[in-house]
């Protein structure tokens, strides 16, 4: 028997499927990837293709390995396609590495219980990926502390002589995590140094932590770890991708009380504890947004560091470059990126690989050269 609650739901779907369906030619015609593709380092192999929509939509990428054709769908779990202007795609790094990729959303104009109205499919141009290609010598792009200002961190970029092999987006890419609105700039700026043509490794700064889709945002990268910290590696580099947390102790008054960085960095390090150093690498070095590891709400992770072998540890958060950055001593080298300057300047730095030394050279946006610096790897 039908209830009038019942017959009223169906009244009212029927109402909003109908309205969807005339509205549906206007959406289609302003639906459109606003944000394109970046291909994301999240953990344990994979990589999160990283894309957005003008409207909400589904999301697939498309790809050829070992001559078997792969649509791999963004799904909110094992069954459920999902229906947002962000979509998100983990896939094996061994199936993208040197592949050429598309990215796809089709427009959802409303879902009901048993019906969908859906527009038009907007694709992308395909992408040829570069992974690691066994060159000796190896560049990565480290660009902490945007904050909004893309402009002038482009103008350093350009001093560069050499094409990144992999990009470093080490935290405070905005000022804070207010919006969805928010978050497509930090999709914009990955794909402006990446082209979505290299990996990227995205760090959280202490200031996209602030606002309410803060939280969301670590989902969408699909991280191994659930969280916004993991290890990956790029050829002979073992990276370890670190979450630092807020720069405040929770119960400051600018968090309403509504933050609780104690927990989360706790549950991080206990699963630090469980790493063991990559024994392989000729090269291992930290990446966090925040220097100070000697007290990450009441956890000191130098010793952990020190067990993982690290040999390079690399922060931004303070808007400067130090190339030996010594506040708290520590078996490994330390050293600040850069980032905005407190003129809305910027210097960015490029970290390259091979001979078994790390060497840091930056630039400011005024096309001056900062500093540079050799990191020896002594084993």
């Amino acid at each position: 028997m039908y209830t009038w609650n019942m017959i009223v739901n169906v009244i009212v779907s029927a109402i909003m499927v109908i309205e969807a369906v005339f509205a549906l030619p206007f959406q289609s015609a302003v639906f459109f990837i606003d944000n394109e593709a970046s291909v994301f380092e999240s953990g344990d192999g994979m990589y999160t293709v990283i894309w957005s929509t003008s409207l909400p939509g589904t999301g697939c990428v498309t790809y050829t390995y070992e001559g078997e054709e792969y649509i791999v769908k963004d799904l909110q779990n094992s069954a459920v396609r999902t229906e947002d202007t962000v979509h998100s795609v983990r896939i094996p790094k061994a199936h993208l590495d040197h592949n050429t990729y598309t990215y796809a959303s089709q427009q959802i104009g409303t879902r009901r219980a048993y019906v969908a109205v859906k527009g038009r499919t907007v694709t992308s141009k395909p992408v040829a990926f570069q992974g690691y290609a066994g060159q000796e010598t190896i560049h990565a792009l480290v660009l902490s502390d945007i904050h909004e200002n893309p402009v002038n961190a482009q103008k350093a970029v350009d001093n560069f002589d050499a094409a990144p092999d992999l990009l470093v987006l080490n935290g405070d890419l905005v000022s804070y995590m207010t919006s969805e609105l928010k978050f497509k700039q930090v999709l914009s700026y990955a794909h402006q140094f990446s082209g979505g043509s290299i990996p990227v490794i995205y760090t959280r700064g202490n200031h996209e932590n602030r606002g309410t889709y803060g939280p969301k945002a670590v989902d969408i990268f699909k991280t191994s770890t659930r969280g916004q910290y993991f290890t990956c590696s790029y050829g002979p580099i073992s990276l370890l991708c670190l979450d630092t947390g807020e720069d405040k102790s929770d119960d400051d008054w600018t968090y309403s009380g509504l933050v609780d960085s104690t927990t989360y960095v706790a549950q991080e390090t206990e699963w630090l504890k469980t790493l063991t150093p990559d024994e392989d690498a000729a090269y291992r070095v930290g990446i966090a947004h925040m220097p100070n590891l000697n007290n990450r709400y009441g956890n000191n992770w130098i010793p952990l560091l020190t067990d993982l072998k690290i040999d390079l540890f690399v922060a931004g958060h303070k808007h400067r470059v130090n190339f030996e950055y010594q506040r708290q001593r520590a078996p490994f080298y330390q050293m600040l990126d850069g980032g905005k300057t407190n003129d809305d300047g910027f210097v960015a730095t490029m970290l390259t690989f091979g001979g078994g030394k790390i060497k840091a050279t930056c630039y400011d946006d005024q096309k001056n050269f900062v500093g540079e610096h050799t990191y020896e790897i002594k084993r």
